[in-house]
């Protein structure tokens, strides 16, 4: 009897579709989840969603009943922040006067 109690809840679980974490990779029509899922663009959202590219790998949280994700994670993505120094070629700026770095004052949208 507990057995089929279980296995009931379990597929419960399954079917609702609650919250959950996902990994996917940007496809030119959306984000490929599965060989046989691909979430159109449509359904995603995010401030991240402005960043992806073909290729890109993604984490995406699916919200309860699996009809929005929100772009949560670009693998690899190191977006420029407040104070963050980056690194450059070198750019002859005058005659024996080179930049090869610089750091972030400000981030605005």
């Amino acid at each position: 009897m507990i057995d089929e109690i279980k296995k009931i809840v379990q597929n419960y679980l399954n079917n609702a579709k609650l919250c959950s974490l996902a990994g996917g990779v940007v496809e030119d029509e959306g984000i490929r989840l599965s060989d046989k899922l691909v979430v159109p663009f449509e359904l995603i959202s995010g401030n991240l969603k402005d960043f992806i590219k073909t290729g890109d790998k993604v984490k995406l949280i699916r919200n309860t009943g699996g009809q929005e994700f929100y772009i949560v994670e670009v693998v690899g993505f190191a977006p420029a922040t407040k104070e963050r120094t980056i690194t450059i070629e070198p750019i002859t700026v005058s005659e024996g006067m080179t930049i090869s770095s610089f750091k972030i004052k400000e981030v605005v949208k």
